[in-house]
């Protein structure tokens, strides 16, 4: 407890601002993304949430998470609601509207097709197939513009998508890396390949308006920092995914 005490009396040392005025931070997360951020049963939990609250916590903030779903996620940081949302893959567009903390994961687009199939070796390897993917997050558009041939069908959800897999009626689904895999697993066990690489790699970050809240992604870097270096944000990762 000592050296926890005197390891965040370092950290406030090196920040530009006091650690005692960090105060509490209103975070708004999407309220259903497992393995990454949920709110179950009343509590909001997942792989992100916990990385997330313990770089806060290293830089001396306090966090309130707000539920949203996903489509308010960046309406909360305009009205209030929020001062910062997690998770948000720092994309080129959005880079445009918000402004993002270092990596808290790295995540991305995988391809999951059924067992004993290997995985395929990219995109363009499906010319001519028919995949699947949700039309939330970024992977439809990256598949239209960078893979034209393949035979794209989009769905609501993961579930969905992973059902027409598994069923045979498309040769492969187009689903983030650790979500993918946590519900394929669930939904499906044994029944499909787990994918061992991305073919779209995306930095999940905290994000805040764009121009506002510079000492906020400050301090968080900071905290992201010495998780990273004591070993806090492998055990969290590997708490959750087994890996």
């Amino acid at each position: 407890m000592i050296g926890r005490a005197f390891g965040l009396a370092l950290l406030c040392l090196s920040l530009p601002l006091p650690c005692a005025g960090a105060g509490q931070l209103r975070v708004a997360h999407n309220n259903l993304l497992p393995p990454f951020a949920e709110l179950k049963e009343g509590r909001t939990v997942g792989l992100v949430v916990d990385i997330f609250r313990a770089a806060a916590e290293r830089s001396g903030y306090t966090v309130e998470f707000v539920p949203v779903p996903l489509e308010q996620m960046e309406s909360a940081l305009k009205d209030g609601r929020a001062t910062a949302s997690i998770p948000t893959a720092s994309t080129p567009e959005r880079r445009e509207r918000l402004d993002f903390s270092d990596p808290l994961l790295m995540t991305g687009g995988a391809l999951y097709v059924r067992a004993p199939d290997a995985t395929p070796d990219n995109l363009q390897s499906l010319a001519g197939k028919t995949v699947v993917t949700p039309g939330t997050g970024p992977l439809a558009a990256f598949i239209r513009k960078t893979a034209p041939a393949v035979r794209l069908v989009v769905t609501d959800d993961y579930e969905t998508s992973l059902a027409r897999l598994a069923s045979g009626e498309v040769d492969a689904a187009a689903l983030n890396y650790q979500a993918g895999a946590l519900l394929a697993a669930r939904l499906h066990p044994g029944k499909l390949t787990m994918p061992r690489t991305m073919f779209l790699e995306l930095p999940f970050g905290a994000a805040v308006l764009k121009g506002q809240n510079a000492d906020v992604l400050t301090r968080l870097n900071a905290g992201l920092a010495a998780i990273r270096a004591d070993g806090t944000w492998d055990r969290i990762n590997k708490g959750w995914m087994g890996q």
